[in-house]
């Protein structure tokens, strides 16, 4: 089952269903040494869930061996060595669900602990909402398992390690209290439709009513016209203007999809004749069913995908205002990869399992560093293509550094931009990620990327000081 994040928030009987559920499961926490385990215990104890600390990993074996806990939680802020006790819990109790205890700081280690196969990640300081979440995805895991086997495709997670994702799904979290439209842009490949899903899947996490997708750019308008609302505009008004109540047909997606969200991309693509009845049966809620001649109420959530400066198309003409202001009760801008990369290793962990047929591979801390580092100008799409070509390549279990570099061009890693950065911060930034490409061109030689550089071995060993580059560059080869 893949790690995920609930982006609901849900309501007080869902949370004291949730709570309810939650009284009396036993815990195993493998705690820290360097992490108060009190103030980790009492956050887990808050909601009813009996815990047990284990001293290490071989009494964390010993424990499982003897008693069932529904969760095993490690937490890592011993960092490799908490990794290495994932590995051996795993080993020794395969269906364990286990999960660990991150610093959103440090996304490297969350990669790694994904590539050790816990089923989820708690961000310190969780709250009690947190681990509900996790102990019901455990809980759950059986079910999802039995899902993965059949037909039924296996919900996709979203990664919210960085500042930039935290602030989308608290957007999800709002949209998918409410009915209203909403307008979700960004670049191809960012995820936009998983970002729907979410909010269609709700505080719960499960579907809510049906989810009817439709690309208006498919088919002719006439096609367009009876795939989105089942027949033809009707004109039999002499005066020329449109019925008091629109009349839709029973295949349409807008009544396929009530009760549920309709999901729609390349909306300005449509003709103005479509978005102007879409408009109005948004405005209205209600349409007349022609098979039926009944009035029934459309109670569907609209969600529609555009790509950067959607305002543009508004302003063009391409988008009527009145459908675009329908849309905008919440508006979700997704991320590049580029303005996420706490995101990175996370994902690239996830995308390994997932195109992992045989046994299960997992990245070198070095290779994270430098996936991590990359433009990523086809967002996560892009990174998921290099993720299978990888597996499919490369035989060993652990890919390498090496291995990246044979895939990947380096061309323009120091040359991005963000907009906001002052001159400081860009030239810091850039200084960075010179150094960085350069120590990965020479596989972590210093006196080589020294020299490449221009400037002293000692200098380019304060400059790493510095500007905080990942000092795992270093230790790749001498």
């Amino acid at each position: 089952m893949a790690p995920s994040l609930t982006v609901g928030r849900p309501a007080d009987a869902a949370a004291a269903d949730k709570t309810a559920s939650a009284q009396g499961a036993n815990v195993l926490y493998l705690p820290a040494t360097s992490r108060d385990r009190t103030a980790v215990g009492d956050r887990l104890t808050r909601t009813g869930v009996a815990v047990t600390a284990a001293p290490d990993v071989t009494d964390a074996v010993r424990l499982l061996a003897s008693r069932r806990f529904a969760l095993c939680v490690v937490d890592l802020a011993d960092d490799r060595a908490a990794i290495g006790a994932i590995r051996v819990l795993r080993s020794r109790h395969a269906h364990q669900p286990i999960a660990a205890i991150i610093d959103p700081a440090n996304p490297l280690v969350a990669g790694e602990a994904l590539g050790a196969a816990t089923i989820d990640l708690l961000p310190w300081p969780f709250d009690e909402r947190d681990v509900l979440v996790v102990l019901a995805n455990a809980r759950d895991r059986s079910v999802a398992d039995t899902a993965a086997a059949s037909d039924k495709p296996d919900v996709e997670p979203l990664f919210a390690q960085s500042a930039a994702m935290q602030s989308v799904t608290e957007l999800v979290r709002a949209a998918a209290d409410i009915r209203g439209g909403v307008l979700i842009s960004g670049e191809p490949g960012t995820g936009r439709e998983l970002v729907a899903r979410a909010i269609h899947r709700g505080a719960e996490g499960k579907e809510q009513g049906p989810f009817v997708a439709l690309d208006c750019a498919d088919g002719s308008p006439q096609e367009l016209e009876r795939r989105l609302f089942g027949l033809a505009a009707d004109r039999r008004q002499p005066d020329g203007k449109p019925p008091v109540v629109d009349r839709v047909g029973r295949g349409g997606a807008v009544v396929l999809a009530t009760g549920g969200t309709l999901l729609l991309t390349n909306l300005a693509e449509t003709p103005a004749r479509v978005q102007g009845r879409l408009a109005r049966l948004l405005r209205d809620r209600e349409a007349m069913v022609a098979e039926k001649r009944t009035l029934v109420e459309l109670d569907i959530r609209v969600i529609a995908l555009f790509d950067p400066m959607v305002e543009a198309a508004v302003t063009d003409g391409r988008l009527r205002r009145d459908l675009y202001e329908r849309l905008v009760q919440t508006v979700i801008e997704v991320p590049p990869l580029r303005r996420r990369r706490e995101d990175i290793p996370a994902l690239a962990a996830h995308f390994l399992r997932k195109a992992c047929e045989g046994p299960q591979k997992s990245f070198s801390r070095s290779a994270l560093t430098l996936l991590s580092a990359l433009p990523w100008h086809g967002n996560a799409r892009e990174l998921q293509q290099l993720v299978s070509t990888l597996v499919r390549l490369i035989r060993r279990p652990v890919i390498q550094l090496d291995d990246l570099l044979d895939q990947v061009s380096l061309e323009g890693l120091a040359a991005r931009v963000d907009p906001g950065l002052t001159l400081r911060e860009a030239k810091a930034r850039f200084e960075r990620d010179c150094i960085s490409a350069m120590l990965m061109r020479h596989h972590g030689r210093v006196g080589e990327a020294a020299k490449a550089l221009g400037i002293q071995r000692t200098n380019l060993y304060r400059k790493v000081r510095q500007l905080s580059v990942s000092r795992s560059l270093l230790s790749t080869r001498k």
